[in-house]
């Protein structure tokens, strides 16, 4: 399977990130344009809702984007930008708009620019805050698992990847459906070079993680959990591939998705 970098959908209600500040409310619709000029060219721009559309250019770094909707529930939008800026927003549906410009200032950002780059992230124990805002918002609203494996009642479901700086996320969905705790020994992300198929040209090589979040030791029986683990960037060549290994501590109920 071709793997792609798809952006995950981001909630705008962490405790840590609502008790700094609040979130400005912005209003849009399908008719009106609701444009938002931002002091740094946008990176990405991510909506909590179908209903909810922000387009800006993905090709050549711009300042401008543009956000419009159908009618429906009320929703959210998450900026970054390129000076690693999280700007995020309340999105409410209105029919008739009465401001249609936003200029966006380095006030609303909720994290501004860290001096420290990744590789300066000393220990898994010490990790770079922008790592637990982003895990919190996809914990919080990541709904759809591309990738399922189940075995023995132990089902694992993940997200197709995110993204980010020098910096890859990855959901996992870990359900416990049999009457026995499933204690974790290992969970690997691979890089796999060759074809199973011919051993001799067949190489694994396991991608360190940054960063586990809310990553658990133990699923009780009749449970699931749900944790976000962040990698180095890496690339993948036209001859390899990723897989995902969880093995069990004294059992044999383990999980290998291929992607």
């Amino acid at each position: 399977m071709k793997i792609t970098f798809t952006l995950l959908l981001l909630s705008i209600s962490s405790p840590l990130v609502l008790a700094q500040q609040s979130l400005d409310t912005l209003y849009t619709n399908e008719r009106q344009l609701t444009s938002l000029f931002f002091e740094q060219p946008i990176q990405k721009g991510i909506t909590g809702s179908e209903d909810f559309v922000f387009t800006y250019n993905r090709e050549k770094g711009e300042n401008l984007g543009l956000l419009q909707a159908k009618k429906g529930a009320a929703s959210n939008l998450l900026v970054l930008t390129e000076n690693a800026g999280i700007y995020s927003f309340v999105v409410v549906y209105k029919a008739s708009l009465t401001q249609f410009n936003h200029f966006i200032t380095d006030e609303n950002n909720l994290k501004p620019r860290s001096k420290k780059s990744s590789q300066e992230i000393d220990s898994m124990s010490k990790p770079n805050e922008a790592f637990q805002h982003l895990c919190k918002r996809l914990l919080e609203s990541t709904t759809q698992f591309e990738q399922i494996r189940q075995q023995d009642g132990i089902r694992l479901k993940m997200t197709q990847s995110f993204y980010y700086n020098n910096e890859v996320y990855v959901v996992y969905d870990l359900r416990n459906n049999s009457a026995i705790d499933y204690e974790i020994n290992q969970l690997q992300l691979l890089k796999v070079l060759g074809n199973n198929r011919k051993k001799a040209s067949y190489q694994e090589f396991p991608i360190q993680p940054l960063y586990a979040f809310q990553q658990p030791k133990i699923v009780t029986q009749n449970s699931s959990v749900r944790f976000v683990v962040v990698y180095p960037k890496f690339t993948l060549g036209k001859n390899s591939s990723l897989k995902v290994s969880l093995s069990e501590r004294q059992g044999t109920r383990n999980l290998e998705i291929s992607l």
